[in-house]
């Protein structure tokens, strides 16, 4: 048996958990959703505060935020997504990513800081799987 294209599971979760091409209409997801996720507990335990958006637009808001806003170079595969060219993104809201302003290295090691930023990257093909994230050196004395 083959599939032509993987399946569609529509969306689940908590919202502050999703990833971002899910809160922008993505219904054939895969397990890089929830590596995703996993980055998103990372950030929140070592934060201590979640990053909460009212409704999807607000969550993806607040991430763009943080991350910066995708750019083709980045994402390719953002303008694809069905719910993209609906996003109204106020002026504010930069491109830069701000990641390391949030965990600066006296609260996360580099190394640990390679597996955040890993996770939560908004471009699916460059998202840490499990199996490379563990690979990692911050997980070396584990």
């Amino acid at each position: 048996m083959s599939m032509s294209k993987p399946a569609s599971y529509g969306q689940h979760g908590t919202r502050r958990c999703m990833a971002p091409e899910m809160l922008l209409g993505k219904n054939d997801y895969d397990a890089t959703v929830d590596m995703w996720s996993l980055g998103y507990v990372m950030a929140e335990l070592l934060s201590g505060k979640p990053l909460d958006g009212e409704d999807d637009a607000q969550q993806l808001l607040t991430i763009f935020r943080i991350l910066g806003m995708p750019l083709f170079t980045i994402w390719p595969d953002y303008e694809s997504l069905p719910l993209a060219g609906k996003l109204v993104t106020p002026p504010h809201v930069i491109s830069r990513n701000k990641l390391r302003e949030h965990f600066p290295e006296d609260r996360l090691s580099k190394e640990g800081f390679e597996v955040l930023k890993g996770l939560l990257s908004c471009n699916i093909s460059k998202r840490l799987s499990a199996t490379t994230a563990l690979r990692r050196p911050w997980f070396a004395n584990v």
